[in-house]
């Protein structure tokens, strides 16, 4: 049995709480939130309580006067629907031209011409009518989900409040200073890591599922869409000022036919939106120019439903976006889950006595993080990462086919590239990765505290033989989270190695037990709000000219006995 110097680096400096310097300055952070969030929320609210009122307003019979597409052309949603209807209320007629409560503007002039088509002329409807104020009727309430929009500003409020509390009254700032924690206790469970992961993966699912998802099967479906002649009514590059900048969007209307009857629509592609580069936009505008003769592509099932461009495009990949959302939250998930871990006695029981075991078979630890979840991770980043350069690198290529080079966005895509490509051999690595021997390890069920021995046995599945070295060891380190700005860093520094086995022979390598005694100055597992030391047992193998076995183990070591005087 080998051993190398066990060695520990500086004492470990336990962060103090936050100074009343820093308490201001993060209530002010946090303050910033929390004033966003009541002010949104008073108008998100007012408008949801709005809506809400009108599920008591009275059914009353109505006759549609007038119906039409509304337009006003100086907002980016410039669709409505105009109408006036005639009711009666207690003997007394009265004419309303609200279609809802919100009056809504729409995006895409299709959604509205389906409603306004529902409402012909002459037609007998129902309308609602409020009680309290009989001259006011509408024909259509917003569905109860609307209600969720209220959740919006409330995340803002819950971050603004939450910070501010736990800055003032959490234990920490009540004290004066960090206490250690019970190795057995996750002091993660307060970080807003876990809100904010929640959150993330809420929202981030349910723009896939709810958005995302039905536009791209749409997308993919129009390919087969009955291909009708359209005539261009006009086609423009529609400007959308920002505060920073400018961005542009390709706007087409054009009106068509089926079975005779006359349709509008001004939609170009599914995955619509705006970006910077006019020229671009110019030249697609320039293919369709008024009066020109065209084809669209109609949906059958549903003839106000047309398009000029049918699939996904290049602009497609945009809606990945929420998918970052949801990968961002599930990590911040996992990432609480394996702080919690890391502080949780590998015999799954948090308080045990002095002398105890935590039973009479081997503890099977599990690897921090196994092959198949590095090789998902990277896959998910390089997917978002290279798709949304793609849609930049498709643009510098059009540009050169056009003979018009971009020399600007070229140059300035080539690190993105770059990176694209070193996501893409980590992809290689980590598949390749799979195919290593995995190793199965084994601790005798005692509590290790210093004095203590660790006793570890391991096995080897698959093709050990391709080992060329084993390493097993114990490391200690020391880590420490703290505040830049409004960025949390984390600095990792290894105090302590003791190794357990070094063996050169892959006939040894398949199976084995080693022993190690705990220094008697050992520091044990701890974890506080901005400090932890962490211990975990090591599994080095090396394979030439091939991804090398890496995997890490975390333990818990608990403090020494005291000793009475």
């Amino acid at each position: 049995m080998k051993f190398t110097i066990f060695r520990f680096g500086k004492n470990l400096q336990l962060s103090k709480a936050s100074g009343p310097g820093r308490k201001i300055g993060a209530t002010l952070f946090f303050g910033l939130f929390l004033v966003i969030g009541l002010f949104a929320s008073y108008f998100v609210g007012g408008m949801v309580l709005q809506s809400l009122a009108t599920y008591t307003w009275k059914a009353t019979p109505a006759k549609i006067l007038h119906s039409a597409v509304g337009e006003d052309s100086g907002k980016d949603s410039p669709f409505s629907v105009e109408v006036r209807f005639q009711y009666q209320w207690e003997g007394q007629t009265h004419t309303s031209t609200r279609y809802s409560l919100q009056n809504f503007h729409q995006t895409h002039y299709a959604a509205v011409q389906k409603k306004v088509n529902a409402l012909p002329v002459g037609q007998s409807v129902t309308c609602l009518v409020n009680p309290s104020r009989p001259t006011e009727a509408i024909l259509q309430r917003e569905p109860p989900w609307f209600a969720l929009f209220v959740l919006i500003p409330l995340v803002f409020v819950a971050v603004g409040g939450g910070g501010i509390f736990f800055t003032w009254f959490s234990q920490s700032a009540r004290t004066g200073s960090v206490s250690p924690v019970s190795p057995g206790k996750d002091s993660g469970k307060k970080s807003p890591a876990t809100l904010i992961g929640v959150i993330f993966t809420l929202v981030g699912a349910g723009l896939l599922i709810f958005w995302f998802l039905p536009t791209f099967t749409k997308a993919q479906a129009s390919r087969n869409w009955q291909k009708t002649s359209c005539t261009i009514i006009f086609s423009r590059v529609k400007a959308h000022a920002g505060d920073d900048s400018t961005t542009y969007s390709v706007d087409v209307f054009y009106r068509y036919k089926v079975a005779g009857r006359e349709y509008k629509s001004n939609r170009y592609r599914h995955f619509g939106g705006s970006s910077s580069g006019h020229e671009a936009k110019a030249e697609v505008v320039q293919r369709y120019p008024p009066g020109s003769e065209q084809v669209c592509y109609v949906d059958p099932e549903s003839p106000e439903d047309a398009v000029l461009k049918p699939g996904v495009g290049w602009a497609g990949l945009l809606g990945l976006i929420p998918g970052v959302f949801l990968l961002v939250g599930v990590a911040l998930l996992i990432g609480r889950m394996r702080a919690a871990a890391s502080t949780r006695s590998p015999f799954g029981s948090q308080h045990l006595p002095d002398d105890a075991t935590g039973g009479t078979e081997p503890v099977v630890l599990k690897s921090t993080v196994s092959p198949l979840i590095k090789l998902l991770g990277i896959s998910g980043v390089a997917i978002f990462w290279n798709g949304i350069t793609s849609i930049f690198l498709w643009q510098v290529v059009k540009s050169f086919q056009r003979g018009h080079p971009e020399w600007f966005l070229t140059v300035f895509l080539i690190p993105f590239v770059l990176v694209g490509f070193g996501l893409l051999g980590a992809i290689v690595y980590f598949a390749l990765a799979l195919t290593n021997p995995r190793c199965r390890l084994q601790m005798d069920p005692v509590v290790l505290r210093p004095g203590k021995t660790l006793t570890a046995t391991w096995e080897f599945r698959g093709s050990v033989h391709r080992l060329h070295r084993l390493r097993i060891f114990l490391e200690g380190r020391e880590e420490a989270t703290y505040q830049r700005g409004t960025s949390s860093y984390v600095d990792r520094e290894v105090f302590a190695r003791l190794l357990l086995a070094e063996i050169t022979s892959w006939m040894e390598m398949n199976r084995g037990t080693a022993q190690c005694l705990l220094p008697m100055h050992t520091l044990p597992s701890f974890t506080a709000e901005h400090n932890k030391v962490i211990w975990a047992l090591k599994v080095e193998g090396t394979i030439a000219h091939w991804p090398d076995v890496n995997e890490e183990y975390l333990i818990t070591i608990l403090p020494g006995k005291v000793v009475p005087a």
